[in-house]
C-alpha cells in the first residue's frame, strides 16, 4: 500500500504550487513526513538500538510505552513481535505505544500436542512455545474472527510475561452476550462467564456516551467489551468494564484486521468488530499490487485500511492465505420453508442454519419464518450456510 497520508498529499500540493511572488529558483523543501493520528496493528520488528518499532510496515520511534493508560518503566524492552499495539502519532518520532492485548492471564490447561490452551476460561488454538508452561502468565494478541460458534479469536501471538510488570490483573476482550442484569453477569465469547457486580459497585462501567453504569450494558448484546479483574473459580470477577467505542471515528487512522461484518452492496464494513468504515467511489482497493473491485471484500478478509473521518481511502487485501479466515458470504432470496428442526430452514432448496448471532428484521423470527418471502445474507462456515441477517424480500 502507498503509505501517503492526506496531510502528506496536502503538503505536496502546497509545495508544488509555491508561494505567490516567491523565488522560483529556490528548490522546494520536501514535505514533512507525517503519520496517521491513530495506528492500530501488530509489531513487525523491533530495533532497540534506535528505539524504533515497525507497525503495518512503517517505522516509528518510541517515546514511551503504556499499558492500561499507565507508563511502563521498562518501555521498549517489554515489546515483542506480533504484539497488538495502538500508536498515537503525528510524526515518525516520539510516538506513544499502548499495548493492547486481547487477554492477559494464567494458562490453566495445555493440550498434549501444545496446539490448544486455556486462558481466562477461553480455549484458544495456537501452537505455543515450549518455554511456556502450565500456570505461567501470558499476554495474548488476537483478532476477532467469525466462527461456527459466533465471534471467536484468531491468535497472533502468545507471550510469556511477569504479571508484576502488568499490574497483576487479568484482562479479557470479546463480544458480550447473555446479559443478565438481575444476576449482574454476561458472557464473553462462548464460554467465559463475567460477573460485573464489583464494577457496578465501584462505578467502573463505561461506554463513552451519555449512559452510565449498568445502563451502558442495556442493549449492548454483541458489542465488543473489555473487562479487567480476577478469575475466581472459573468466573471472571470484573471490577472494570468498558464497552469498546469506535476509535477510528473522526480522525485519520491506519488499522489492520479482519472484516467481521459487511453490507450487501459493499459500501460499509466493520473491522475487528468495533471500527466501522464506509467505501465510496474514491476508495482504492489493492490486492497483489493491483487495484481490484470492492467485490473482493468479504467477511473474514484480512486487510489494512487507511481512513479519514470513517471513510476508507485505501484498502490493502492480504495476499497471504494464512491470514484469511475460511469464510465466504452468501445471499439467497425466496420463500423460507421450515425443515421441521429448530435452527434451520431452506430457501430455494438451500439449507440455512440459524445461530445466536442471526439477526431478524421486519418483525420476523424463527417461529414465523415459514412461508415468508425473505432475503437472507450470511457466511459459509465449515461448508454450512449460517444466516447473519434475515429480512422480508422487497416486492
Amino acid at each position: 500500500m502507498k503509505k501517503i497520508t492526506l496531510a502528506t498529499l496536502i503538503g505536496l500540493v502546497l509545495t508544488g504550487c509555491g508561494g505567490g511572488g516567491g523565488d522560483d529558483s529556490t528548490a522546494p523543501q520536501p514535505p514533512v513526513e507525517t503519520k496517521p493520528q491513530l495506528v492500530m496493528g501488530t509489531i513487525d520488528r523491533i530495533d532497540p538500538v534506535n528505539n524504533e518499532i515497525t507497525v503495518n510496515g512503517m517505522p516509528y520511534q518510541v517515546n514511551d510505552v503504556e499499558y492500561a493508560n499507565k507508563p511502563l518503566a521498562d518501555g521498549i524492552a517489554l515489546l515483542q513481535p506480533q504484539m497488538m499495539v495502538e500508536l498515537t502519532a503525528l510524526t515518525k518520532s516520539n510516538v506513544t505505544v499502548s499495548i493492547e492485548p486481547t487477554m492477559v492471564g494464567e494458562i490453566t490447561a495445555i493440550s498434549p500436542d501444545r496446539s490448544t490452551f486455556i486462558v481466562n476460561g477461553v480455549t484458544l488454538n495456537f501452537p505455543i512455545d515450549t518455554s511456556i508452561e502450565l500456570n505461567n502468565w501470558v499476554m495474548v494478541s488476537s483478532l476477532p474472527v467469525v466462527t461456527e460458534l459466533g465471534l471467536g479469536y484468531k491468535v497472533l501471538s502468545v507471550i510469556k510475561i511477569e504479571k508484576d510488570d502488568f499490574g497483576n490483573r487479568y484482562e479479557l476482550e470479546g463480544r458480550l452476550t447473555n446479559l443478565n442484569e438481575v444476576d449482574q453477569t454476561f458472557k464473553i465469547g462462548a464460554s467465559t462467564l463475567v460477573n460485573f457486580s464489583n464494577a457496578a459497585n465501584l462505578g467502573d462501567i463505561e461506554c463513552g456516551n451519555d449512559r452510565q453504569g449498568i445502563q451502558c450494558l442495556t442493549n449492548a448484546d454483541k458489542q465488543w467489551v473489555e473487562v479487567s479483574g480476577e478469575m475466581q473459580g472459573g468466573i471472571f470477577m470484573a471490577d472494570e468494564v468498558e464497552i469498546d467505542s469506535d476509535d477510528a471515528e473522526g480522525q485519520e487512522v491506519e488499522i489492520e484486521g479482519i472484516i467481521t461484518d459487511i453490507n450487501s452492496d459493499k459500501t460499509k464494513f466493520t473491522l475487528n468488530a468495533r471500527n466501522q468504515f464506509s467505501i465510496n467511489h474514491q476508495t482504492k482497493i489493492e490486492y497483489n499490487d493491483q487495484y481490484v473491485d470492492k467485490s473482493m471484500l468479504a467477511i473474514g478478509s484480512f486487510i489494512e485500511v487507511e481512513a479519514l473521518n470513517g471513510v476508507a481511502q485505501e484498502i490493502e487485501l492480504d495476499s497471504d492465505d494464512s491470514n484469511v479466515s475460511d469464510l465466504r458470504e452468501f445471499e439467497y432470496n425466496g420463500t423460507a420453508l421450515s425443515t421441521g428442526n429448530n435452527g434451520s430452514f431452506t430457501v430455494d432448496g438451500n439449507l440455512i442454519h440459524i445461530d445466536a448471532y442471526t439477526e431478524f428484521d421486519d418483525y420476523l423470527n424463527e417461529d414465523t419464518l415459514h412461508g415468508q418471502s425473505v432475503e437472507v445474507e450470511g457466511v459459509i462456515i465449515n461448508g454450512k450456510n449460517v444466516a447473519r441477517e434475515i429480512e422480508r424480500e422487497d416486492n
